[in-house]
């Protein structure tokens, strides 16, 4: 894989179109009203039922027939020319360590919410940090704001980015902070790889909620959930993809939203006057999502010792293991590795938490030197890590996606999968049901947990 920039090699249009990479089956938007009359006139099995409408709404079912619908589809294949923006704050005694912050500006049409609400936002967290340059402010490391074109033709800008830049973005970006839509409605969900849980949770905490100035967004957030998660970073919905997935850097994303969707996604109905009225009456809420992103961008580029915690990764791999496990019931597959690979990561996370909390007494106590190698060295372990998780040759079947644990599964790119690549390999024995498919099955998990070995070996520092 390589950038799609001036005069590098390309495929030609025709070999694009001959592989199962390009779309083969033509789609048309219509509107709600345009969709019943369709559906009306299906017969043959009912659909379903997660693709059933609402309560009272007819039964959905999947043809063939007997109405026949004559669509007509022109398209036009052209090359054509995208721009990112990028600004850039560099830091005052480590410019060679990047936090990135990244929206998209590209929208299908008035695009209020996805992607402007973010575009809001990260503008209103650019004014607030050049107010601090102009008191003579400098960060710590650099801060670098980037607005991806052409997010919604296959996250194209942020993916050539990293793609051209890789191998400096793999050894200098600390962190990679995304905002697609910043505000669709009332409920603040979280999402990141489990190293910046801790640092997203006090970030809340600091916040005003918009809607109740008697609470944070941390008391809020927790009383709308039953049981209150920070997602992950697994599917491939937004920009974070490329950084997450193929590099393996640690990622947040998030937006006030009501659940997975909202009634005005990528419509024409998703302008200002819906913004107004019904996401963001007041935009509060876009300011609040501006005070998290910039808190945690802040306490990134300035703190000495980088705020991760790794605690967070052995509890859930070990959950995830616990699926496979269900999964592979019945099976002579052991999942051993796996269990053996998250233990050693648990006491490494335990190791580092308490190198950690020593280096910060030594500093504060005036023992140690801000700028000590000592420091540096945790840094840069902390900052590692997570790449760990990626494997140069791939996901099976899925090579791009080179994060082992988390990436979208094979059948759906927008569904965020555990251990992709296992998952992919089971499907497949259960399809072939062959003795090579099963063991391959077994290959998977060793992988797995090689990856998982190697980032206990990154965070501790020890050769084996």
């Amino acid at each position: 894989m390589w950038a799609s920039s001036e005069g590098c090699e390309r495929v030609s249009v025709e070999e694009a179109m001959a592989t199962d990479d390009m779309p083969g089956i033509p789609a048309l938007p219509v509107s709600a009203r345009d969709a019943a009359e369709i559906h009306g006139a299906l017969g043959g099995d009912a659909a379903p039922v997660d693709w059933q409408g609402r309560e009272g709404s007819p039964v959905y079912r999947l043809g063939p027939g007997p109405a026949i619908l004559n669509l007509t589809y022109t398209g036009n294949d052209t090359m054509a020319t995208i721009e990112n923006v990028f600004a850039v704050i560099e830091g005052a005694e480590e410019p060679d360590r990047y936090v990135i912050l990244g929206n998209h500006r590209d929208a299908w049409t008035f695009g209020a919410s996805d992607p402007n609400s973010g575009t809001a936002s990260m503008i209103e967290l650019a004014q607030r940090l050049s107010v601090l340059q102009k008191q003579g402010w400098r960060p710590r490391r650099t801060i670098i704001f980037c607005s991806w074109d052409a997010e919604e033709y296959g996250l194209t800008g942020s993916t050539e980015w990293v793609e051209e830049n890789r191998e400096m973005l793999s050894s200098r970006a600390v962190a990679y902070l995304n905002v697609d839509v910043s505000v669709v409605g009332p409920v603040f969900r979280p999402a990141a790889t489990p190293q910046l849980d801790d640092l997203f949770q006090e970030t809340m905490k600091l916040v005003q909620d918009p809607d109740n100035s008697s609470q944070t967004v941390y008391d809020s957030w927790v009383k709308s959930n039953i049981s209150p998660m920070i997602e992950r970073l697994g599917d491939g919905g937004s920009d974070f993809s490329a950084f997450v997935q193929h590099v393996g850097i640690p990622s947040t994303s998030m937006v006030f939203g009501e659940g997975p969707g909202y009634p005005v996604y990528h419509s024409l109905y998703d302008d200002f006057v819906w913004m107004e009225k019904f996401g963001d009456p007041g935009f509060r809420r876009h300011a609040a999502a501006a005070s998290i992103w910039g808190m945690m961008a802040l306490r990134l580029a300035d703190e000495q010792i980088l705020p991760f915690n790794y605690m967070s990764y052995p509890i859930e791999l070990e959950a995830y293991t616990k699926v496979v496990e269900n999964e592979l019931r019945g099976t002579a597959i052991s999942c051993s590795p796996l269990h053996n690979a998250i233990r050693a990561l648990k006491t490494a996370a335990i190791k580092v938490n308490g190198e950690r909390k020593e280096l910060q007494r030594q500093l504060l106590s005036n023992q140690l030197s801000k700028d000590s190698l000592k420091i540096r060295d945790l840094n840069d372990r902390l900052m590692q890590a997570e790449r760990a998780f990626t494997n140069r040759e791939g996901l099976f079947k899925q090579e791009w996606f080179k994060h082992l644990v988390y990436g979208p599964s094979e059948q759906n790119d927008w569904e965020s999968a555990s251990f992709p690549g296992v998952g992919n390999a089971i499907a497949s024995a259960r399809r072939d049901n062959t003795t090579e498919s099963w063991k391959f099955v077994q290959h998977e998990i060793y992988r797995v947990a090689r990856a998982i070995t190697q980032a206990s070996v990154v965070l501790t520092g020890n050769l084996t």
